[in-house]
């Protein structure tokens, strides 16, 4: 196996098992979670044609994030009970392999193994990533995808022929309907299919590449079709979008930039920067994009990959009227980072080049501790070991309860007899007694309801 290789299968490995440390214990088990879980332990066909519904209203365009949790249920769940954690595996797993794969892609297109190696490692160890990436919830799988497609672009899969650039616009559009979010980086990715052999004048090139992101957006959206169909009265997806770029069009509003630049802004500092606070990074992001915009602009490829989509978060979310959160930015984040790699990157068949690499390797090491620090005080859930010991004990009873409760506090929609019922269990109304599970994981029977 070549350095490279070598290195892409540690990366992997150290993002794998960072990334699910412990989540047999801790797993954050929300509501959203919880959502996400039952509809993956449903029979395929009884799967949902659209996406979860979003909390600014709507829903995604499409069911790929349901389709792929059902796919890591059947496959992951069975070594875990099929309980939700099982999710947090699987979920883990893509991402991580995800990222080896830019990590081979990053040392192929810079000549630099160690600047590769040491932005990938800055983005596998964001605290925010570390924290969400095992919990069940579409923004993380919805990044993985991202990063795969940019990564297959970044290795001219798509020069290859119509079925590169098929599998790259299949990664890029089921990211977007996992998560709204992603449509910047989807847009970067789509157009980077097109202008790259559009540049070359390759026009055969051209016109297999968009024959294969009509095809393939068609497909994709089939679903969706139907579920329209099917159900005609049940509203746009995400209205909330819809409806604000309706007002601004329409006069009503304006057009918020400087709450789009301020969010993108704060969304870099939380999840590539935290636990450090300066601006001092925000700004050498914008000096590296800078360089690489000059360096590369003869690059469309490179400069639709990792400049568009940052420039079209700011564009996009200026033309969005609700609050931004954070997350909004997971998708894109990564490509920040890139920015800087892109920028800084000598070759390493240089000295300087080897060098940098070393230093900033040894540079993205050091900050690791307190990256994973940070990540271990985030969306955490101490009483899910505990739940999931009474449950399986309440569960081994073999007979249906009442009611399951606990003598601890839980969340507000965190439901205390999901892993009973995951696990065979049955609630029966009509049954004599009901269930507490104590702190330390052993359960109280009582003949009454809560």
């Amino acid at each position: 196996m070549s350095k490279v290789g070598s290195a892409a299968v540690t990366l992997f490995l150290f993002a794998f098992f960072t990334r699910v440390r412990g989540i047999d214990s801790h797993f954050w088990l929300l509501g959203d979670q919880i959502y996400a879980w039952e509809i993956a332990l449903r029979p395929f066909h009884e799967l949902p044609l659209v996406g979860g519904a979003t909390h600014v209203g709507g829903y995604t365009i499409g069911p790929a994030y349901h389709w792929i949790m059902w796919a890591i249920r059947v496959v992951v769940g069975p070594w875990f009970d099929n309980l939700p954690h099982a999710g947090g595996y699987g979920q883990a797993a893509i991402e991580s392999a995800a990222d080896a794969l830019l990590f081979v892609a990053l040392a192929r297109r810079l000549a630099s193994p160690g600047v590769a190696f040491a932005a990938v490692l800055v983005v596998v160890t964001a605290s925010f990533d570390v924290a969400l990436s095992a919990i069940n919830w579409s923004p993380p799988i919805a990044s993985a995808l991202a990063k795969l497609a940019v990564a297959l672009t970044l290795l001219d899969w798509h020069r290859a022929g119509a079925w590169g650039a098929a599998v790259i616009a299949a990664c890029a559009w089921s990211a977007w309907q996992v998560h709204t979010g992603a449509v910047y980086v989807t847009a970067g990715v789509l157009t980077a299919l097109v202008l790259d052999p559009l540049t070359r004048r390759e026009w055969p090139s051209v016109r297999r590449a968009t024959v294969a992101i009509a095809l393939v957006v068609l497909v994709l959206q089939l679903p969706y079709l139907a579920y329209r169909a099917l159900n005609p009265s049940s509203g746009r997806a995400m209205g909330a979008v819809t409806d604000g770029l309706g007002r601004i069009l329409s006069g009503d509003a304006a057009p918020e930039v400087s709450k789009s630049v301020a969010g993108f802004a704060g969304a870099f500092n939380f999840i590539e920067v935290e636990p450090w606070h300066t601006p001092l990074p925000v700004v050498a992001l914008v000096a590296c994009a800078a360089v690489v915009a000059w360096r590369y602009r003869r690059d469309s490829a490179v400069l639709s990959l990792v400049l568009l989509p940052q420039l079209l978060a700011i564009a996009g979310y200026a033309l969005f009227l609700g609050a931004l959160d954070h997350y909004y930015y997971l998708p894109v984040m990564p490509l920040s980072v890139l920015t800087c790699a892109f920028a800084a990157a000598l070759p390493a068949g240089t000295r300087s080049g080897r060098v940098l690499g070393v230093v900033l390797v040894g540079a993205a090491a050091t900050i690791v501790p307190w990256r994973l620090g940070l990540a271990a005080t985030m969306y955490r859930l101490p009483e899910y070991g505990v739940l999931v010991t009474g449950s399986r004990e309440i569960a081994g009873r073999q007979q249906p309860l009442r009611a399951i409760g606990t003598e601890f506090k839980l969340p507000e929609s965190t439901d205390p007899e999901f892993l009973y019922r995951v696990l065979g269990g049955r609630i029966d109304k009509n049954a004599p007694a009901s269930a507490v599970i104590k702190a330390d994981g052993t359960v109280t029977y009582v003949v009454a309801a809560f």
